[in-house]
This record gives structure tokens, sequence and C-alpha cells, in this order.
């Protein structure tokens, strides 16, 4: 009797089944865990083609200087208490520089996979007052006029394109490679890299070993000198103007440090998805459909450093500015906050077939449930395929269709009942239309998100404000056993 008993609450009670339909739900975090890491492995091989790409054809690019060096003798007294002179350096920026680059971007793929490069043409110009040693404290006898050099800072080397020299009051000086100190130009990268993902996460990835000797090769190159002309320690009152040409290829970044007292910046292209960022952004700039064009002036005022300093005092490159090429909007992060809508599709499924069984007094067993709940895990596995093909647009709509169809079919058999088949079908498609539509307003996607989940709550609290749960249960008692 009691074995009877039990057997008919399980059946037919209605907070049993809540309860298993829950868990059920639940469970099927486990798939949904399971596609994000599927996407996640799908950036990461993404990455994989992009950096292989970059590293063949030049990584994203930082340009700092020029900036004039003067090697001078420090005398110190070592531990035998000896006086020994040590080489150190004297760093002096330009009181203008003009930087006009035109940039020409390209797609490189690699399989399935694109990757932004371009190449570049930038003009620098610009002027230098005369250096004043004596205002940082040291005598003229201790600098060393003969090996004072003027160094550019080039993030990726390997991406010079042309022989470059400096024309320096009208005397043309070539340039050669590497720099003589690390004061100012460093490095800008190390052994790992963060890698922003254009989403809702970072990921961190810890360089191959190939990776890292090719980061260090790059790290031990990062610019170019030209060593001056000894006659720049008489006194010059006009100062002396300088330019040069430096063809450059790299990969979606472009960047510039604003070493002059007066520092301005003209790039323009035919790309036509810009990102402007840095520590400025552009006093004006232009985009269309057949490209940007912008500007910045950045005086020293604006900066963290002076004009003038004595060895490795400052870090120039936290004022670096510049533009970002984007390749359109990453499916990948789409993907990945589309699948954190999946368990409010799932459980609002659940909802729609429990009710089912509510009113139409239709048994919905628990392997159907998981059958359903399985076919929206593989909605968002479609969509992560298909975009890498034909875009995030068209995918989300191909495998949202599928998974409708798929369920509603699925739903008419098993609740026999067409009509509640045709709910079913137009609330998941009002569902996927909804999670699209967030997915494209970033800014308001939480505040249209619980106003959704509000008014879903209010609905169901509607359907169900005259059901007698406690009768529910009981409504088949007719059809349990007699004793």
């Amino acid at each position: 009797m009691n074995n009877i008993n039990f057997t008919h609450w399980i059946r037919y009670s209605v907070t049993f089944r809540i309860a298993i339909i829950g868990v059920l739900a639940l469970l099927l975090l486990i798939p949904i865990s399971m596609v994000k890491n599927l996407i996640y492995e799908r950036e990461r091989t993404k990455r994989a083609a992009v950096s292989e790409i970059s590293q063949k054809w030049g990584e994203q690019q930082t340009i700092a200087g020029p900036i004039l060096s003067v090697p001078y003798k420090k005398y110190i007294i070592n531990e035998k208490g000896e006086r020994v002179g040590v080489t150190q350096y004297a760093h002096f920026l330009p009181e203008t520089l003009l930087i006009d680059g035109a940039i020409k971007p390209q797609i490189r793929s690699r399989g399935i996979f694109d990757a932004v490069v371009y190449s570049s043409e930038i003009n620098f110009s610009g002027k230098f007052a005369q250096p004043n040693i004596l205002n940082l404290g040291i005598e003229n006898i201790e600098a060393d006029w003969d090996n004072a050099f003027i160094s550019v800072g080039i993030s990726d080397a390997r991406g010079i394109e042309n022989e470059l020299k400096l024309n320096w009051d009208n005397t043309e000086i070539e340039f050669k490679p590497g720099v003589q100190t690390s004061d100012v130009i460093r490095s800008v990268g190390n052994n790992y890299e963060i890698m922003p993902y254009e989403g809702d996460h970072l990921e961190t990835k810890a360089l191959s070993v190939s990776d890292q000797s090719a980061r260090i090769d790059i790290e031990q190159g990062l610019g170019i000198s030209a060593p001056l002309p000894a006659s720049i320690k008489n006194k010059n009152a006009d100062g002396y103007e300088f330019s040069f040409k430096l063809n450059l290829n790299g990969s979606r970044d472009l960047h510039f440090i604003p070493v002059g007292r007066t520092t301005e910046i003209s790039l323009r292209s035919d790309w036509d998805k810009p990102s402007f960022g840095g520590a400025f952004l552009p006093d004006t700039r232009t985009v269309a459909d057949d490209g940007f064009e912008a500007s910045w002036k950045i005086l020293d005022l604006n900066r963290g450093y002076p004009q003038s300093w004595l060895g490795s005092a400052y870090n120039i490159y936290s004022s670096a500015s510049g533009v970002k090429l984007l390749a359109g909007i990453d499916g990948y992060a789409k993907s990945t906050r589309s699948v954190k809508y999946a368990i409010l599709i799932i459980v609002l499924t659940f909802l729609v077939f429990f009710f089912a069984e509510v009113f139409n007094r239709k048994k919905v067993h628990p392997i159907q449930y998981i059958l359903v709940g399985l076919a929206i895990v593989l909605f968002y596995a479609l969509l992560v395929s298909i975009s890498e093909i034909a875009g995030f647009g068209w995918a989300y709509l191909i495998s949202s269709a599928a998974t409708i169809g798929l369920i509603s079919f699925y739903s008419k058999s098993v609740l026999a009942n067409a009509k509640m088949a045709l709910i079913q079908g137009s609330i998941l498609a009002f569902l996927y239309l909804f999670v699209y539509i967030i997915l494209q307003l970033e800014d308001y996607a939480l505040l249209i998100g619980s106003a959704l989940l509000f008014s879903i709550l209010a609905v169901v609290m509607y359907l169900s404000r005259k059901v007698d749960w406690y009768a529910v249960g009981g409504n088949t008692q007719k059809d349990a056993p007699r004793q």
C-alpha cells in the first residue's frame, strides 16, 4: 500500500515534477559549460592563426622618438674605494614633432581566419633645441659630444621596409639597427601577453618557447639609431631641424609617443572601421565608408614627463596614442554573451512544457525534457561553427530557425497538441529575437534583460493565478489503484 501511494505521488506530484525539472535544467549547465569551452578554444585557434600572420608580417607597432641622447661620464667609488667613470646618458626631446602617416590595410588569411595587417608611409619632421647639458647638472667636459645620437623606438623592427636616413640640418645620416641604451626606449612586451577579448573576458596566454625566443629577439632590437656630428656641441641658437621617412608594416595597431614639446599627428586610411585609443583621443576625426582621417595635437603639459632628463627617470610609453584597425565585430564575443542566456531559454522552454502538463493533463517524461534541453544547447554549437563561415548574423538566423523548427515539431508529437506546439515555437522565436537585440545593444543589455525577466514573471503569475496547485497533484486520483 505504501509503495502504491509513493509511486502515485512520484507520478502525479506537482512539487516532485517541479523539482525534477529544476534538476534537469541544472544538469544542462554541464553541456552549456562545454560549449563555452568550445568557443574559447576556437577563439584561441583564431588568435594563434592571427599571431602567426603577424609574426611574419609585423606585429602591433608603437613608435617612440626621435630622442637625442648624449653620453656622459659619472664618477663613482667602487667597492675597492677606487674612483671610476661610468657611462650614463642625458636625453632631450624635440621642440616640435610633426607626424604624417598614410595607412594601407590588407586582409591576410590563415585557413578560415582573417587578420588585419597594414603597410604605412610615415613622414617625421621637427626641430630640436640646442641641448643644454648645464641645466641637468653636467659639465661640458663630462659630456661625450662625439658620440651623441638620435634614437627611434620601433616595437617590431621586422616591419621596416625602407632604407632609413636621417636628414639632420641638411646633413644625411644613415640609421643603424638597435638602440644604445634602454633608458627611454624600452620593451613594450614580455613573455606573457594579456590578450583583450572584445567581449566579456580577458584571456591570458603564455607564449611557447619558440614564441618567447622571437619575442626576445624583437626586444633586443626595439629601434634604430643614428650618430650625430660632433658639431652639435657648438651652440646653435636656432636649433636643429630633422626629418626622415619610415615605411613600416604592422598588424592592427599603430601608436605614436608624443615626445615633442608640441606634437602634431595626422593619419589617414581607406579603412572604415578604426578605433582610436591610447592616452589621447584625436582632436578631429572623420570616419566614412571610404576611410578615415584623424589628427592629434599634444602638448608637453599634457604628458607626465619633461623635455630632458638623466637616465631612466621617466616612462614615455604611458602617453602612446593612435589607431586600431578593427576587423569587424568578433563572432566569438557575441557567441559567448549569447551562451549566458542559455539557462533562461531552457527554463522558459521547460516552463511551457510544465504548463502544458498542468492544463492539458499530458505527462512529459524527464527524458523528453532532456532532449529538448540538448536541442537548445546544440543551438550554440551551431552558432559558433556557422559564424566562422557565414558571419554572426546569418549564423544566428540559421541556428535559431533550425532549433525552433526542431523543438516545435517535437513538441507537437510530445504534447499531441498543435496549438501548444505553436505557442512553444512562438515563445522560442521571441526569446531568440530578444537575445539577438540585446546582443546588439550592449550598453542597455542589463536594463532590457531585467525588464524581460520581470515581464516573464508577471505573465507566469497572471496565467497561474487561479491554479489550485494542491488540487493539480490529485486531479488523476481516480486513476490510482484502489485498495
